[in-house]
């Protein structure tokens, strides 16, 4: 029986979800998104040519792996086939039947079985696709879906953050700076608590007595009443400064060229922008540059 929804497997080592991609890969990669192709010689039944396992960050679990499917000779249909054998009908199936267009870079089919805690994806490409490793037919694709259990251990301590921010902001004193475009959209909800312990642990949810004070176009810089903690929040989301992914900022002057240009102001995951040449912006460039300790890498260019 197939163990998809209790881990994935590489070379038919079973690693549970909840693995950390820093356990199934150690040190391959250092920070940011985690992705990694690894010899994998089988999986599920099928040759395979590679595994690549991938996580938010390497610090926490693999949450999706995609095998490459070995060119054995077998006819690919053989391969979706096996898969409805296994796991019934596709809930979703796209296909492309113009023989002319298909070539290695082309899906001809893809399909998607949703089992469980388990997604289960199937890709056969229009013609062998080489890659360092071998040649391909296709592509197996397996997600763990249940983001609150991959979460899990690790909302403690961001939920431990946002308790201290709610702290600092009694009393807290803020400087709002204005843009000319809405920071966030309201047709997108605010990320979750488990999407950012997951995958931006360094955004908090902005504590109320801030958010209060601010709006779609406004974000603030403030310190709490000792001045001994530093964040910059906007009306939904908040980062403390000076922390291990926080204690360097970027500050982006794009000037016009086929686009408009813009200036940012932000981290890996937590950013706003404005139009270029803002005088809000460079008033919060200044701010900032005042905060002890906080480091700021400016870059330049065009709107490409």
């Amino acid at each position: 029986m197939d163990n998809w929804a209790s881990g994935f497997v590489i070379d038919e080592t079973l690693y549970p979800w909840g693995t950390l991609f820093d356990a199934a890969a150690p040190g391959r990669v250092q920070s940011g998104y985690a992705s990694v192709k690894l010899p994998c010689r089988s999986a599920y039944g099928f040759a395979t040519v590679y595994a690549e396992p991938a996580a938010a960050r390497p610090d926490r679990p693999v949450t999706t792996v995609t095998y490459e499917l070995a060119d054995t000779g077998t006819a690919p249909r053989y391969l979706f086939a096996e898969l409805v054998k296994r796991l019934g009908p596709p809930d979703e199936v796209t296909r492309d039947d113009n023989p002319e267009a298909a070539n290695e870079n082309t899906v001809v089919l893809h399909a998607n079985w949703h089992r469980d805690k388990a997604r289960i994806g199937l890709s056969l490409y229009g013609a062998r696709r080489p890659s360092e490793f071998g040649d391909a037919s296709g592509a197996l694709y397996l997600s763990w879906a249940d983001q609150d259990a991959a979460a899990q251990p690790f909302l403690p301590a961001w939920a431990a953050a946002n308790t201290a921010a709610a702290s600092a902001a009694e009393g807290a004193r803020l400087r709002v700076f204005s843009v000319r475009y809405d920071i966030y959209d309201d047709d997108y909800p605010p990320p979750s608590p488990a999407e950012l312990a997951l995958q931006s642990p360094h955004v908090l949810l902005t504590p109320a007595a801030i958010a209060a004070r601010l709006g779609k176009t406004t974000f603030a810089l403030w310190t709490n009443a000792a001045s001994t903690r530093w964040y910059l929040s906007t009306a939904r989301t908040t980062v403390r400064l000076r922390d291990e992914e926080t204690s360097t900022l970027h500050f982006y002057d794009v000037a016009p060229a086929r686009g408009g240009g813009f200036t940012e102001i932000g981290t890996v995951s937590w950013s706003v922008r404005d139009a270029h040449g803002s005088d809000s912006m460079k008033e919060a460039l200044e701010a900032l540059g005042a905060v002890p300790g906080l480091r700021i890498e400016r870059s330049a260019g065009h709107d490409a």
